[in-house]
């Protein structure tokens, strides 16, 4: 029995070791980067709340349309009459003279000393314009809210891609600066032997020193930004800052062709936008309320009814011993709104200048997104073109290096050329990796500008 109750404990920690271990995920390509940010990001998990309370709130808005039943228990006790004051000269038994005096006569009625009542009340709403216009809005109100969800989303997928990729850089930046000082300590290693056979100067030795030096503190510099964007996309995931894990992908060369930049900017409509659609809804909202205002003066129709059983005695005890009446009355009311001072006519002045405001925004948001089309397609052809320049650059600095190298091993070239050539790699390298990076940039701008960067 002990050796099975182990076993059992042994069972529940090893699923608790799958569970953690499903869940501290080891590395994560970009899409999985994206599919984890959407479900563990903070903004994303609020716009999902918000769209849960407007499902309530059709709900709640549904239940105003149902019967509305109340029960309501009373009981009171008369500690003092109420006095009541006649004038003088006025009796108030008939038949009878008026008590002497001048005075005013004061008189207790009170009744009972306990009054009892168990009411029953019903109110059901049969007809009312804002009730209607209510339920179609609460409606409305639940699609933007699920359009304020895929906005988020977006948002997020832009800003983890842009933090992935900036790690991608980062990463293809420290193996480069590796190689960089490897081959710089290859060339001090060579430098100092031929210093030792008299073959070069010290102060050959020290340049490279020198140039090594630089090269080690950019590497640590870029590490640390490197630490630092790993930290920045472990946010943009919703991830635990404290776990680390790695990136599956490798940042290959992008591929840009004017083909493919207009494959992203077209076909294009404004509705592939999430905030044109959004607006869209908001304009829907705003007509909704116009009509509210409109047709406030219809009338309400409801069904009204209420029994009730009632007693009052001068005792407690005579609530048990003596019988309870009964009443109740049922009918309709109906409400005609016929003069509110001219307040509907201030609303609907109001509401269609709301409305007024959406449709010219819906304008300018066209215009807006036809920017924003045309300005990130241009940056990517800028930065299309940076970047096969720097490339270019690149190579053409690598051979530099290469040919200054052979000639320096061959006693034709100086210590002085190689350094020179080091440090035109370095920045050929550094030039080519921030026009990638600002070429990324630019694509993912462009997608997310014609509303294709995530869609559901």
């Amino acid at each position: 029995m002990k050796k099975l109750y182990l076993n059992r404990w042994g069972l529940l920690l090893c699923m608790l070791w799958a569970s953690y271990s499903s869940y501290a995920q080891s590395a994560f390509s970009l899409q999985q980067a994206i599919e984890y940010g959407l479900k563990n990001n903070r903004n994303v998990t609020n716009a999902q709340s918000d769209l849960a309370i407007a499902k309530a709130r059709i709900g709640e808005t549904k239940a105003m349309g149902l019967p509305q039943a109340n029960v309501a228990l009373g009981l009171s006790h008369t500690i003092k009459p109420q006095p009541f004051f006649m004038p003088p000269g006025m009796s108030f038994i008939p038949g009878e003279p008026a008590p002497p005096g001048d005075e005013e006569l004061a008189l207790a009625f009170g009744g009972v000393r306990y009054n009892s009542s168990a009411v029953a009340s019903l109110n059901w709403l049969l007809f009312s314009n804002s009730y209607l216009l209510g339920l179609k809005a609460a409606k409305v109100y639940t699609d933007l809210s699920s359009k304020n969800i895929t906005a988020s989303k977006i948002t997020v997928a832009e800003n983890i891609t842009k933090a992935y990729y900036a790690v991608l850089v980062n990463e293809e930046r420290l193996n480069l600066l590796e190689v960089n000082v490897h081959r710089l300590d290859t060339l001090l290693r060579d430098t100092r032997a031929s210093n030792l056979e008299g073959l070069v100067e010290k102060i050959d030795v020290q340049r490279i020193e020198v140039q090594r030096n630089n090269l080690v503190t950019e590497q640590q510099n870029v590490q640390r930004l490197q630490d630092l964007a790993y930290i920045l996309l472990k946010y943009q995931m919703g991830h635990p800052l404290d776990q680390s894990f790695e990136l599956s992908e490798k940042l290959a060369k992008l591929s840009f062709s004017e083909e493919m930049i207009q494959a992203i900017k077209r076909p294009f409509q404004y509705g592939d936008r999430i905030e044109y659609a959004t607006l869209q809804t908001q304009r829907d909202l705003q007509t909704i309320d116009v009509k509210n205002v409109q047709r406030s003066l219809w009338p309400t129709l409801s069904l009204q009814g209420t029994y009730g059983y009632y007693n009052g005695r001068q005792s407690i005890a005579r609530f048990i011993t003596r019988p309870w009446l009964d009443a109740g009355s049922i009918g309709f009311a109906i409400n005609v709104p016929v003069f509110d001072g001219f307040t509907r006519r201030y609303k609907l002045s109001q509401s269609r200048s709301n409305l007024l405001k959406v449709e010219n925004n819906l304008e300018l948001l066209k215009q807006s997104i036809d920017l924003q089309l045309s300005q990130s397609e241009i940056q990517l052809r800028n930065y299309w073109f940076t970047l096969q320049e720097q490339q270019k650059n690149l190579d053409l600095a690598q051979e530099v290096l290469r040919v200054t190298q052979i000639k320096y091993k061959e006693g034709v070239g100086s210590n002085i050329e190689v350094i020179n050539a080091e440090t035109s790699f370095r920045e050929a390298q550094t030039n080519y990796y921030t026009a990638l990076y600002n070429a990324i940039v630019a694509k993912v701008d462009l997608d997310k500008a014609a509303g294709k960067l995530y869609v559901e």
